[in-house]
């Protein structure tokens, strides 16, 4: 029986521990209103703190040598940050070259206000990552990735967002006769159910009524996906959305970490495991 294995690494976001250092004890706790679980730490610079993490999620996939890794989106803080790109893509070359690295474009990556992309901004991210959406194969398998950032936030790129779409439905009608298809994006579709309300953390209920009757009508099993900076597992049908924790900073009690995925003929298993590095306290140890 084939089985092939992935890891998944979602919110390396180099440069964000800088960002939401130096806060108050109010500031920090005025972010969980827009349920973010933050610090209050001294204000630091840089982004050592986020690239010690990455190069630990680095050597822990190299230890597992896996078919290939996806890296799904908020690559870095900064998409001006020529600074923590370079560090990034420094640290990735640590991979081993067996292992093929499949990106996903975050909103820190592919939109200039972290928010709504531009035709300017998806050009410059593929330039240096390549396409912003497109598919691959194995063993049987079908993956598909997405740009999330435009189904979140079309405005600026309308032709884009139908682009995608017509993408996602020619790809999903090839795929029948897979023995699994599996999506892969920065933003859940949603978090805790399929009729949940839109958030900053979900795929806005427009395009995602549409996107959900595209993965029924086609038996996609799962997606996988980051942008929340913690753990969560729903599911809608037969169809399950996985959202993993961060490699980076953490917005929850969830540590540090990466996914692991197995894919074999008839199921398709997973499980997040915590960085092995000094992290911040549990909930149980606060």
């Amino acid at each position: 029986m084939t089985t092939t294995r992935f890891v998944f690494l979602a919110d390396t976001q180099l440069g964000a521990y800088a960002t939401f250092s130096g806060l108050s004890e109010e500031e920090a706790a005025a972010f969980l209103d827009r349920d973010m679980r933050v610090s209050s730490v001294p204000r630091v610079d840089g982004h050592e703190w986020d690239a010690i993490r990455y190069r630990a999620a680095i050597d822990a996939v190299n230890a597992l040598d896996p078919s290939f890794v996806v890296i799904g989106g908020d690559m870095i803080d900064d998409a001006s940050s020529q600074e923590q790109l370079d560090e990034l893509l420094r640290i990735s070359a640590h991979l081993n070259p067996s292992i093929q690295v499949h990106w996903v474009p975050g909103n820190h990556d592919i939109a200039p206000d972290s928010v709504a992309p531009t035709n300017e901004s998806i050009d410059r991210y593929r330039q240096v990552f390549g396409p912003d959406f497109y598919s691959f194969g194995a063993n049987g398998t079908r993956f598909i990735v997405m740009n999330t950032v435009v189904f979140d936030q079309p405005q600026n790129v309308p032709d884009h967002l139908e682009h995608q779409f017509a993408f996602l439905e020619e790809e999903l009608n090839g795929a029948e006769g897979a023995d699994h298809i599996v999506l892969f994006g920065h933003h859940p579709l949603f978090v805790d159910n399929a009729n949940e309300a839109d958030s900053y953390w979900n795929i806005p209920r427009e395009r995602r009524v549409r996107l959900l009757r595209l993965i029924h009508e086609h038996g996609v099993e799962i997606a996988f996906a980051g942008h929340l900076h913690r753990n969560a597992e729903a599911r809608d049908g037969d169809f399950t959305m996985v959202t993993s924790g961060p490699v980076g900073y953490p917005l929850g009690y969830d540590s540090s970490g990466l996914r692991v995925v197995d894919i074999e003929p008839d199921r398709i298993t997973h499980e997040y495991h915590p960085l092995q590095i000094p992290d911040r306290p549990t909930k149980e140890a606060e």
